[in-house]
């Protein structure tokens, strides 16, 4: 997986940066406005121009791909970025990509070899991926695409040894429902009023949150149903049920000073959802009853305990019932479960002092876990000495506590980081053991300097940051770092910038080179096949790691389209070439066309 990752890299840094390596001089010939937007224009439609007929390009190589996956990916990439310009041909280039996918589809079966597994849920991993960027365009078009593309019915009659059979396609509903959400959120509130009449959906309280983000008032109406849907069901019995009461509760109940309790990543950047007061009080009426029923469900009792400070206000009557209901699930535990258990009201409300106190009374891992989490809260409450004594007396094994230290240490370094405390980052960079992190928040600080428009501060930086990394990097924090460096160096002196990427791009060629002969021996497998990398499915580490960039590629690649395709062509493998050229493609289309196209939520990637 290095080799496809190294390769992903080097063409995120080709757009990255190659723009600003060879911009053209800017004509000083004195222009009035009015010439200023005409010439603007004109530059802007021959880059269109250019452009589309670059994407023409690689959806006509798309034919040589060797493999099936690969060719859907590049077709459904293109299709994505069409869309604003000819969605016909988007279209049918959308339902051309399924059907190639299509064609490396197996039936599931409990009881076939870890190569077949895996190509079944590469499969599934890339049909969604798809499905997904289908349905930000036109939610009926990626229904029927799911529809048409659906895996084969499930034997439920195999048995031996297993792997985990795959959900039917709710979830992925409800997903493709996520992204229709952002521009249609009635044919979203649809979608899920269709889903919820199936069952319950992993994926449903996302969508919830989606929707109330576009309108409060069809997330309120989606709440009803699901309530009433919820009246429906034994919630001690039904685990499904009692875990999306419980959670839509955790997102949704107003505490002391106004705001909802968000103890999940539902509304981490959305818009503020709460639930009015009979709907908290239908769902507490709901959990509590469950939870006091003859057999209540184990995922029921185990998440009870995040809701007892609210019973305690709205329900004291059942309170003490539920705690005692709660201790004799407890009892069961092995001792570490059980002491976490015991003290999660604690840990969610308590004070320092006593959680100290409770750490003392316990035992194993479960001491250690306590005195860390104490800690953890001194650091939040800004007394960092605290948390370093708290480790310092009572974490007796010296890997642990050091662990614990190096982790409050990086926490802090980041908060000064943060804070563009300079003088402390410096100093506190000294405590950091590894080369790589400490390049790592160098290449930061320069980047930062350098959007601030300080170049000396973002060279000074850099320079230091030089020293401590590697040409030829051997993971994925050294990949990240120097990825980092090019891109700042392309800000402040192009001209090295360039340099690095010659280098990088020759290196990418031999470590590819190599990677082809060893492919089936030293390399796991799947990388290559039939003398071709595997470029799909999108991989979310990938995504996650490279989102940063994707919206200053846009803006990098406009600035000059020609050496930024030349930089592309110097790839010497079919795909990686064609995938080169699709990242120029995407850089300056979703920019500037504004059309918001990012493939696997985080740009065209090469693999993972």
């Amino acid at each position: 997986m290095f080799w496809q990752r190294l390769v992903s890299t080097f063409a995120l840094i080709i757009l990255l940066c190659s723009p600003l390596i060879a911009q053209t001089t800017e004509d000083q010939s004195p222009l009035n406005q009015q010439e200023r937007e005409q010439k603007a224009l004109e530059m802007k439609k021959e880059l269109e121009r250019k452009t589309f007929a670059l994407l023409d390009e690689v959806i006509s190589s798309a034919g040589a791909l060797k493999l099936p996956e690969n060719r859907a990916l590049v077709l459904s990439s293109a299709a994505d970025l069409l869309w604003t310009r000819d969605d016909k041909r988007a279209r049918a280039l959308f339902k051309e990509a399924i059907n190639t996918l299509n064609s490396v589809s197996v039936p599931f079966d409990e009881k076939m070899k870890n190569e077949e597994a895996a190509a079944y849920w590469r499969f599934l991993q890339q049909r969604k991926e798809i499905l997904q960027i289908v349905a930000r365009h036109d939610a009926d078009l990626a229904l029927e695409l799911l529809h048409d593309s659906r895996p084969q019915t499930l034997s439920k009659a195999n048995a031996g040894r297993s792997f985990s059979r795959p959900e039917d396609d709710r979830d992925l509903e409800q997903s493709l429902a996520v992204q229709v959400a952002t521009n249609d959120p009635k044919r979203a509130f649809q979608m899920a009023e269709e889903n919820l009449s199936k069952g319950y959906s992993g994926q449903l309280l996302s969508l919830l949150t989606h929707i109330n983000d576009k309108d409060s008032d069809l997330a309120a109406r989606l709440v009803t149903e699901i309530i009433d849907k919820l009246h429906s069901e034994n919630l001690a019995t039904n685990q499904e049920a009692a875990f999306l009461a419980i959670q839509l509760l955790q997102i949704g109940m107003k505490h002391e000073g106004g705001g909802s309790v968000l103890l999940s990543s539902y509304q981490i950047g959305r818009k503020p959802f709460s639930l009015d007061e009979r709907a908290v009080n239908d769902l507490l009426e709901m959990v509590t009853t469950a939870g006091l029923s003859e057999t209540p469900n184990a995922t029921l009792i185990s998440m009870l305990p995040y809701l007892m400070p609210d019973i305690d206000k709205r329900l004291p009557e059942r309170a003490q019932l539920l705690r005692r209901r709660i201790g004799k699930f407890t009892r069961n535990l092995d001792p570490e479960q059980r002491i976490f258990m015991e003290n999660i009201e604690l840990l969610r409300s308590g004070s320092i002092e006593a959680i100290l106190q409770a750490a003392a009374k316990a035992t194993g891992k479960a001491r250690d876990t306590l005195y860390e989490q104490a800690a953890w809260k001194a650091f939040n409450n800004g007394d960092e000495a605290q948390a370093h004594q708290i480790i310092n007396d009572n974490i007796r094994d010296s890997s642990s506590r050091d662990r614990i230290l190096e982790s409050l240490d990086r926490a802090a370094l980041w908060n000064y980081v943060s804070n563009d405390k300079m003088d402390e980052v410096r100093r506190r960079l000294a405590r950091l053991k590894s080369k790589d992190e400490r390049a790592g928040v160098l290449a930061q600080l320069a980047f930062a300097a350098a959007t601030r428009k300080d170049r000396k501060l973002s060279l000074e930086l850099l320079d230091e940051a030089r020293p401590l990394i590697t040409m030829k990097p051997k993971n994925d924090m050294q990949l990240y770092t120097l990825l980092q460096v090019v891109r700042t160096y392309a800000l402040v002196e192009p001209a090295h910038a360039f340099e690095m990427i010659e280098s990088l791009v020759d290196e990418a060629n031999v470590l590819l080179a190599a990677a082809s002969v060893l492919s089936g021996f030293l390399l796991p497998k799947g990388v290559f096949r039939n003398g071709e990398m595997v470029l799909t499915p999108g991989y979310t580490q990938i995504s996650m790691q490279f989102r940063p960039f994707g919206k200053e590629l846009g803006a990098l690649a406009l600035l000059n389209f020609e050496r930024t395709k030349n930089a592309a062509d110097r790839f010497q493998r079919n795909e990686t070439r064609i995938m080169a050229r699709l990242f120029i493609a995407q850089g300056v289309l979703s920019e500037h066309l504004g059309s918001g196209v990012a493939l696997y939520e985080g740009g065209v990637m090469v693999g993972y």
